[in-house]
């Protein structure tokens, strides 16, 4: 089940934080429950995208973009997601989510996102194309950016970032997994709604 008490109390936590610009990083914290963990006595990996969803909704708060999501009826979607888990996160162990927009193209917002164990280890790390959207369609990005108001130039992508969008952008959709029907087309896919 999504646990939307932790929901709610992280994001009236983020209102209490200084405001930040949208290219500045975010740092939370945070506390592996017993409920977050699978039969292995870690965290489970579907929570843990989760908890990176915590992460960036506390970074939309602090930046400005969640009052404007309410204002303009806009909601959020993830298109697409790459993740490399290399430590355990145990249960009641302390941990940091940092988050922070790693560059944008017209259609999506790539975000980056890192949780790091006390010792300063990363545990896993995230990179999300996600898209604002408004009655079911992406918004442009640059609609949004000018509604948070960045003048910033569109921060450089690292190598592996831009090396993972380009191959995404191959990516037959829908995938073809045996069956019969109409023969998938590479294609950058659409956000889900």
């Amino acid at each position: 089940m999504y646990p939307f008490l932790r929901l709610a109390f992280n994001l009236w936590a983020a209102r209490k934080l200084p405001p930040m610009t949208p290219l500045e990083l975010h740092v939370s914290q945070h506390r592996c429950r017993l409920v977050d963990c699978d039969i292995f006595a870690e965290m489970n990996n579907g929570r843990i995208l989760t908890m990176y969803e915590m992460g960036r909704f506390q970074a939309a708060v602090r930046m400005g973009l969640w009052a404007l999501l309410k204002e303009r009826r806009w909601g959020l979607t993830v298109a697409g997601t790459s993740i490399r888990y290399r430590r355990r996160i145990t249960p009641f162990e302390k941990y940091e989510t940092r988050t922070k927009i790693a560059t944008w193209d017209d259609r999506f917002v790539y975000i980056e996102q890192g949780m790091f164990k006390k010792n300063g280890e990363c545990a896993s790390n995230v990179l999300l194309r996600t898209a604002v959207v408004e009655k079911g369609r992406a918004v442009p990005t640059a609609r949004l950016i000018e509604a948070l108001d960045i003048t910033d130039p569109r921060p450089e992508p690292a190598a592996w970032v831009q090396n993972w969008i380009d191959a995404e952008a191959t990516r037959l959709w829908p995938p073809d997994l045996g069956q019969d029907g109409p023969k998938p087309q590479p294609r950058e896919s659409a956000p889900r709604t």
